[in-house]
């Protein structure tokens, strides 16, 4: 009989954390400071403190001000936000706790811009929001890494986690391998927390570093999915240069010259809606593209004011917060905007798909519905009704992404810690492990097959399409499936050159698996609510679908259900 040993390297701790981004640390960090003797080990398949989203974007953390209403905050978000999808109470909570948590980021050296009587600096992109938001630079995380590893953490980066173990109906573990050399991990854990990010189908460069792999571990275990069908965020981007235009929807004209966005009501619109998708759509329909946005009517392109003595910038003046490698990463891309689109006030663009597809279903603490799983960030954002009706982060929240990953990586540390000391010594089975590493490992002994990047632009070319993907209708998502089922037969044929390209292969497998994940789930939804929107059903169905979709893998056959939101319970209703 096979032993553990001879398969691989066997790791063993009290928690297990894949994903050293800045959910992965707060679940890490959270849980030794409430049982600073545990055992804890984050697994990282690129490089803890520089992973995930918190240096890619613009270093926004939203927040709830103490002074600010919570239940102006809450009517607010269900009714023009989530659309009572919104586990009400979850949300609250977040809301409540918000400021609280990134004080608590702050302290374990995160360096939030303050005010100079100690507050945090408010940045608000719509003065009319019941909401606030301050920024970090983007290397925050390095001091929180520094945090960790003084509390006693343990690191182990380049390590792929491509599937679960379980004992019985209990996840135990994980199993891996090294893209360096290939060295077969197996981890035993009493409790395991999925911090590895959301599923982007790496349209849009910002997005990319979210693969998906931990979704595709967590359904082929066993755990639910929820509210898949609203993983298909979009940004209005710049045709050349594929650069995000924040407010280019305020902003959008036809080839005629006619704007195609109404003015009315716009103050009071978060972000870019889903129906300024849709415009832009039905335009290029009518022949009437291309669709450009004029920056000198989009408050947000704007020229700043000159910058005061001793600053750098005039951001810094505004702010009293010197950030030199979010400018730097600034007017790196507006260098390559500049040559792609020229110096003009005018851009070509189109709804670019961000995708953020973060659909494993968990509770109020985070956990799944396997016991000891949990999971946070982007791989559970809309998998928890914290945000109900829209895609995960932002959910049309600027910083709530990131602030919502700190949130739920300290509910989920502490709550694993709790789980763990209670938990038996974790039983992994050699004999599964066996399995699911030949079948991780299979791509590496097929002489021939077919390459990685074959499977994800056809899983792109299913998903990218707007009419596909956010303007839906049941004809258009079937096609779009048939696509999604072709690649997952190819994917069968995977073959891998080494061992960077087969942690490939396994992006490829899940990429599949979520693009399987998403059309059946809006197949399922015959309505049309906050995001999601189907031509066939236009309108929003509250007798009918105030329901949330759940997506489970049961004897290898995606099946789907819906289950009543329990809007009796919550404090607003339709």
């Amino acid at each position: 009989m096979t032993s553990l040993e001879n398969l691989g390297r066997v790791v063993s701790a009290d928690i297990l954390v894949v994903g050293g981004g800045i959910g992965g640390l707060s679940a890490a960090i959270s849980a030794k400071e409430a049982r600073p003797e545990a055992d804890v080990i984050v697994v990282e398949k690129n490089t803890t403190g520089w992973a995930g989203l918190a240096n890619k974007g613009h270093g926004h953390f939203w927040f709830l001000p103490p002074e600010q209403g919570l239940d102006e905050f809450l009517d607010f978000h269900v009714r023009k936000i989530g659309a009572f999808l919104e586990d009400q109470v979850l949300l609250s909570e977040f809301a409540r706790a918000s400021h609280s948590v990134l004080e608590r980021f702050d302290s374990w050296g995160a360096r939030l811009c303050r005010n100079e009587d100690g507050s945090f600096f408010r940045e608000s992109i719509k003065p009319s929001l019941p909401w606030s938001m301050t920024l970090a630079d983007l290397d925050m995380l390095p001091p929180v890494l520094r945090k960790a590893t003084k509390l006693g953490v343990r690191f182990l980066d380049k390590v792929v986690v491509v599937d679960l173990l379980k004992d019985g109906g209990t996840v135990t573990g994980a199993l891996g391998f090294s893209v360096l050399d290939g060295t077969c991990h197996i981890f035993r854990a009493r409790a395991t927390i999925l911090a590895a990010g959301g599923q982007s189908f790496r349209i849009l460069n910002a997005w990319s570093s979210q693969r998906g792999d931990g979704i595709a571990a967590a359904y082929r275990a066993g755990a639910q999915m929820r509210s898949a069908e609203f993983g298909s965020s979009v940004e209005f981007v710049e045709k050349g240069s594929k650069r995000p235009i924040e407010g280019a929807e305020d902003a959008l004209y036809n080839a005629k010259g006619v704007r195609i966005t109404p003015l009315a009501g716009r103050e009071s619109e978060p972000a870019l809606g889903v129906m300024d998708a849709v415009a832009w759509y039905k335009e290029m329909l009518r022949g009437n593209g291309p669709i450009v946005t004029r920056h000198d009517e989009n408050p947000l392109m704007q020229e700043p004011p000159a910058a005061g003595p001793g600053f750098e910038s005039a951001e810094d003046d505004l702010t009293g917060c010197r950030r030199p490698r979010f400018e730097a990463l600034r007017e790196r891309l507006a260098r390559k905007a500049r040559a792609a689109e020229g110096e003009g006030r005018v851009a070509e663009v189109f709804p670019g798909m961000a995708a953020e597809l973060s659909p494993i279903r968990v509770d109020r603490l985070m956990a799944t519905t396997l016991p000891g799983l949990f999971a946070v960030g982007n791989t559970c954002y809309t998998g928890s009704a914290l945000v109900g009706a829209v895609p995960a982060s932002p959910g049309r929240m600027h910083g709530s992404g990131l602030t919502g990953a700190l949130w739920m990586g300290m509910r989920a540390g502490t709550a694993a810690v709790e789980h763990a000391e209670k938990a038996a010594e974790p039983a992994v089975d050699a004999e599964q492990c066996g399995a699911l590493k030949r079948r991780a490992y299979a791509p590496l002994g097929r002489a021939a097959g077919v390459a990685p990047l074959q499977v994800v632009e056809a899983v792109q070319a299913a998903v990218s399409p707007i009419g596909y993907s956010v303007y839906r209708s049941k004809g258009r998502m079937e096609e779009a499936l048939a696509r999604v089922l072709e690649a997952a037969d190819m994917a069968d044929d995977l073959v891998a050159r080494d061992y960077h390209h087969l942690a490939a292969c396994n992006e490829a497998r899940s990429m599949v698996l979520c693009a399987g994940l998403f059309y059946r789930a809006s197949l399922e939804r015959k309505e049309s609510r906050g995001w999601f929107v189907r031509e066939d059903y236009p309108d929003r169905d509250d007798r009918n679908w105030l329901k949330w979709v759940v997506v489970e893998n049961k004897d290898d056959e995606m099946t789907v259900t819906t289950e009543p939101v329990p809007i009796e319970t919550y404090p607003m209703k339709p």
